[in-house]
């Protein structure tokens, strides 16, 4: 049998063992079609498993970064990013946009100090583009409250861009 079949044969099991829909299943799913590339010409079976997972929580990862499920507009060029993964304020231009971006983030910071001691570490968590769940672990709060947080942050953000456009 060829050697990717033989991975791909051994993602789908593990792809059975995880939760329908989950982050782990949308990994298997890209590293399956990793592994059925014709680029990949690795004999060894071992390394290709390993190097398709590492390559497909790379590519994973990456694409959770660059997409933001609801981009808000502010202002020309500054970007206000609020998706299930992460806060981000992106001035590319003007000290205008910069000095806006920094007023958001100072408003968000001060919300955030409100929310307990895990606030003000949780939100630079979300900013450097982890997930919620990711920031709660980092901070030691449990998943629930790490969403908590996260809906109140998103809601405070939300109605700072609405009040100052």
């Amino acid at each position: 049998m060829p050697t990717r079949w033989v991975v791909v044969a051994k993602l789908q099991a593990r792809r059975s063992k995880v939760r329908p829909g989950s982050r782990d299943e949308q990994i298997i799913e890209r590293a399956i079609d990793l592994a059925l590339s014709d680029r990949r010409t690795q004999q060894d079976p071992d390394y290709l498993y390993k190097n398709v997972l590492r390559n497909a929580t790379y590519a994973h990862d990456r694409s959770g970064r660059r997409a933001c499920a609801s981009l808000l507009r502010y202002c020309g060029d500054v970007d206000i990013c609020l998706a299930d993964n992460s806060i981000d304020v992106v001035a590319t231009g003007t000290v205008e946009e910069d000095a806006e971006a920094t007023e958001l983030h100072q408003h968000l910071t001060n919300v955030a100090a409100g929310l307990g001691n895990h606030g003000v570490t949780f939100l630079e968590h979300l900013m450097t583009g982890r997930r919620p769940t990711e920031a709660g672990l980092a901070v030691g709060i449990s998943k629930a409250t790490a969403y908590r947080t996260w809906a109140t942050l998103k809601k405070h953000a939300v109605a700072w861009t609405q009040q100052a456009g």
